[in-house]
């Protein structure tokens, strides 16, 4: 019994080792290359791997408010800014409010905002995306730059 099971034993070992040369010979001579992260399906092969999900993405979205009292933070009686801000991330820039998909995992982008007649004051200029669709949100005090009283 303890032979047959040897035997046995062998011969598997055996045929997984012709199963990687003929893998191996065959790669070679078709040009393929494994990636790293293991062996996909024979539709990756041919394909490529799947387009990831929307919900493994990040979301950015940045909103805009008139901050009177200057505290830095929205008070009840402080507007929103519909277009009066523009925010650069990732060297494109998006009128403000903005909604941002598609940021990467564990990417690390730079948020910096502009106005003609408001001075944008971002506290946190840098974000990180560091789990699957992660949203952020950022809301930017603005000081009003015009004359006084209005």
């Amino acid at each position: 019994m303890v032979l047959y099971l040897a035997g046995i034993l062998g011969l598997a070992a055996a045929t997984v080792e012709a199963q990687d040369e003929v893998e191996e010979e065959t790669s070679e001579q078709f040009r393929i290359e494994e990636l790293p992260g293991g062996r996909g399906n024979l539709l990756n092969l041919f394909f490529g791997s799947p387009p990831e999900l929307p919900t493994d993405r990040g979301k950015l979205i940045i909103q805009a408010f008139r901050d009177d009292n200057g505290n830095n933070r929205r008070d009840s009686g402080e507007r929103s800014l519909q277009g009066e801000i523009v925010c650069t991330v990732d060297e494109i820039e998006y009128q403000v409010p903005a909604f941002i998909p598609g940021l990467d995992l564990s990417g690390h982008y730079e948020v910096s905002c502009e106005g003609e007649d408001y001075l944008p004051m971002l506290l946190e200029p840098q974000i990180f995306i560091e789990r699957r669709g992660q949203i952020i949100r950022i809301e930017v005090p603005c000081q009003y730059l015009g004359p006084a009283g209005e």
